[in-house]
C-alpha cells in the first residue's frame, strides 16, 4: 500500500422501514455533522473519494466533495454487509444477528451475507484503490459492520468485533496506511 486511507461510517440514517436499508438516506442532522466535520482539519488535504453503492454512504461522500476539484468513484465492494430479512427486526434482533455475523464469520445468518464473505469483498476492494491511486490521501465512506471487520482483522482484534461494533458511532473515521492502522475506528 502507498496510499493513506482514510475510511468514514457515512452519516446517521433516516429509518424508513417501508423501504429496505441499503436505500436509506441520510438525516438532515447528519447532513449538518457532515458539513462539520468536512470542514475540520480532520480529515483534509483528500485527494480522492470512494464511496459504496449505498444512498447513505454516496450522499456522505458527495458533502464531503462539496467544492472540492477531486474524482468520486463508487465501489460496490464497500457496500455494507447484504442483509436481507423480511419484516421488521426489534433492536434486540438485529443486535442479536449483527452479534452472530461477527462472533462466527462463516455462518450466514438468514438471509445475511456471512461476515467472511464480506470482509473478503471489502479486503478486494481496498487492494482495487491500491491499484487505482499512487501515494494519495483517499477518503473511502462505507459502512459500519464491514468497517468493523476489516479494522478488527488489521488489529488482530476479530475476537471481540461485536464489543467493537457497539462502540461505532456514525462519522468514526480511522486511518490505515501499508495495511498499518495508524488511526483506530473505535
Amino acid at each position: 500500500m502507498s496510499n493513506s486511507l482514510y475510511f468514514l461510517r457515512h452519516a446517521e440514517t433516516k429509518i424508513e422501514l417501508s423501504i429496505p436499508v441499503r436505500e436509506w438516506s441520510i438525516t438532515n442532522e447528519g447532513i449538518l455533522l457532515t458539513r462539520e466535520l468536512a470542514k475540520s482539519d480532520q480529515l483534509s488535504a483528500i485527494d480522492g473519494i470512494i464511496h459504496s453503492s449505498e444512498p447513505k454512504a454516496r450522499q456522505t461522500a458527495e458533502i464531503f466533495a462539496e467544492g472540492l476539484d477531486i474524482q468520486m468513484y463508487q465501489i460496490s465492494g464497500f457496500d455494507e454487509l447484504s442483509r436481507e430479512h423480511e419484516g421488521k427486526l426489534t433492536n434486540e434482533e438485529y443486535r442479536d444477528r449483527v452479534r452472530r455475523t461477527l462472533t462466527n464469520l462463516e455462518e450466514n445468518v438468514i438471509g445475511w451475507e456471512s461476515g467472511a464473505d464480506a470482509l473478503k469483498r471489502f479486503e478486494d476492494a481496498v487492494k482495487k484503490i491500491d491499484i487505482m491511486f499512487h501515494q494519495k490521501n483517499i477518503l473511502i465512506v462505507t459502512h459500519g459492520i464491514v468497517l468493523i471487520l476489516y479494522f478488527s482483522k488489521l488489529k488482530g482484534l476479530l475476537s471481540i468485533a461485536f464489543e467493537r461494533w457497539s462502540q461505532l458511532e456514525f462519522l468514526a473515521w480511522g486511518l490505515v496506511r501499508d495495511g498499518c492502522v495508524l488511526v483506530d475506528i473505535v
